[in-house]
């Protein structure tokens, strides 16, 4: 065997190795990191959960300062599921708080397994990270006082809307308003609690954000009965659990447990049960989401 003929046999091993990494759609690096937090679940007997501090009724922190709520009740199910399928009955569950910020580069750099929260699934979001099977939706409305005027998004022509910074809630209201050339001036917060203050005070007519969020800021207020939130949908905001990119044994699990919950009717209880303490009622999506994704076994 001469050294061209075993050249030509070493540019041919690389080049058919290279096309099967481009087939399965992976680098050799990415190879090398592959179901990564399923690894560090079994090195550790240890899940490690990314929680939010106050998304009510998603996640959010108990009297006695525990992590709790509707996603936090699912992933502790796909917990269950782990326990079973890795033969770990002693599997353990630590809590990370995270937010909007943080969430990326934890489940990017390992700090996290999962994020269960609040998290809204985006085509932006999903570039960098993985979700699961829809949870629960949301839609964009308005909170005002009981008293108000202002039924739809039209009526606020001339008005004060508030906002908040840099949001996907910000840049619909915004579009609106010229699309339909309304005249709406605009006040931006930094966050909920700032913008449920603006109509509380009078400094804004009205405030837009996800109506789950909007339902959740009327009922921790100490007259619920003052406000109220009004409007059609005018936008779908799908949530899900969150992953990092190439983890596919962790997202089949949380799908599979997803999936069973859906027909078992569980997630339609656990969905009940959160949402209706801040009196939000099922939405006909979430019921339409719920028959989607219960996938056979």
């Amino acid at each position: 065997m001469n050294a061209h003929f075993v050249f030509l046999m070493n540019v041919a091993r690389a080049a058919i190795a290279a096309c099967v990494l481009s087939m399965v759609g992976m680098t050799p690096a990415h190879a090398q990191t592959a179901d990564s937090a399923i690894a560090r679940i079994k090195a550790h007997d240890e899940v490690v959960i990314g929680y939010r501090q106050s998304s009510i009724p998603f996640s959010y922190l108990d009297v006695n300062q525990k992590p709790t709520g509707y996603t936090i009740d699912l992933c502790l199910a796909v917990v269950d599921t782990l326990k079973r399928q890795l033969g770990r009955s002693d599997l353990k569950v630590r809590f990370v708080p995270v937010d909007l910020t943080t969430i990326i580069p934890l489940l990017q750099n390992g700090s996290i397994d999962m994020e269960c929260g609040s998290t809204v699934h985006t085509q932006k979001r999903a570039a960098q990270v993985d979700f699961s099977f829809v949870t629960a939706a949301a839609s964009d409305q308005l909170l005002v006082k009981a008293d108000s005027k202002i039924k739809e998004f039209e009526d606020l022509a001339g008005k004060v809307l508030a906002v908040p910074a840099g949001s996907t809630n910000a840049a619909l209201a915004q579009s609106i308003n010229v699309q339909k050339k309304l005249n709406i001036r605009f006040v931006l917060v930094k966050d909920q609690a700032e913008g449920f203050l603006t109509v509380s005070t009078g400094r804004a007519d009205a405030y837009m954000s996800d109506n789950v969020i909007l339902y959740g800021l009327k009922k921790r207020t100490s007259d619920a009965n003052a406000f109220r939130v009004s409007g059609r949908a005018l936008s779908y905001l799908p949530y899900g659990i969150v992953v990092a990119p190439n983890n596919s044994a962790l997202l089949n699990v949380i799908n599979a447990t997803l999936a069973d919950s859906f027909k078992s009717g569980r997630a339609a209880e656990l969905y009940k049960k959160w949402f209706s303490e801040i009196g939000m009622p099922i939405d006909p999506s979430v019921q339409h989401i719920f028959q989607v994704d219960s996938i056979p076994g």
